[in-house]
């Protein structure tokens, strides 16, 4: 939307989408991730969030995704397409678990929140940037949490709630913001905090870094370097 990719649709495109897969207002909806690493996660993080942003209330991810679905032999498994039964379905947008712009804006100016960076931390010392993402470095004020830190990659799951709850310890009390650059990996650190250990006010800045550095003006801190830009025209450096 306005040139900006992996945008929330509308209300009329959510109510079109979710009709059209059979889920009514009152489905438990389970999300499946391919089990295989925190990207993967972060992608069905982000499903949840917006299946629970357009006003469904029960919502889970699968621990473990399909990987370990597949390595239990008891756990049955189908082949082929299964065809969903369309239904009428009608948005009640949760706007209290979304973070536009305009609040990004006002929190970088005033405070309020914690702005939390979800992404490695060469991304956010502005080392390195995704292509969606104009700038390098990150939302001033923002702190760093790369959400893997909340993932266990040999158990290709989240880690316990209380190994959970010991790496979040960091974040400040009271109202985050959560982003990455496209609201994937945010959406992990969002899930995390609000979804298994109950922090109130956590809001997903859905367009992320893209979105931030795609209008003027915006302020970006980075560390990055003459010599990173060097390294990157020579073909060594992001």
């Amino acid at each position: 939307r306005d040139g900006v990719p992996f945008m929330l649709p509308d209300v009329t495109a959510l109510e079109k989408l979710i009709g059209e897969l059979g889920i009514a207002e009152d489905s438990h909806v389970v999300v499946v991730p391919a089990g295989v690493s925190v990207l993967d996660f972060g992608a069905a993080a982000r499903v949840y969030w917006t299946l629970k942003v357009a006003g469904i209330a029960t919502v889970s991810i699968l621990d473990g995704g399909f990987k370990a679905w597949t390595e239990d032999a008891s756990y049955p498994l189908e082949g082929g397409a299964r065809r969903p039964s369309p239904t009428i379905f009608t948005v009640a947008l949760e706007r209290a678990m979304i973070a536009q712009t305009a609040d990004v804006e006002t929190i970088e100016s005033a405070g309020g929140a914690t702005l939390l960076d979800a992404r490695p931390a060469s991304f956010y010392a502005g080392k390195e940037r995704a292509l969606s993402v104009a700038a390098y470095g990150h939302i001033p004020g923002a702190r760093n949490l790369d959400s893997a830190e909340f993932y266990d990659a040999a158990a290709d799951r989240l880690k316990s709630p209380a190994e959970l709850a010991a790496i979040a310890a960091a974040i400040p009390p009271g109202p985050v913001v959560s982003y990455c650059n496209t609201g994937h990996w945010g959406a992990t650190n969002w899930f995390v905090l609000s979804e298994i250990l109950g922090r109130k006010d956590v809001r997903l800045y859905y367009g992320s870094m893209t979105a931030w550095t795609a209008a003027p003006g915006h302020a970006v801190v980075s560390a990055r370097s003459k010599w990173d830009d060097l390294k990157k025209t020579l073909g060594f450096g992001s």
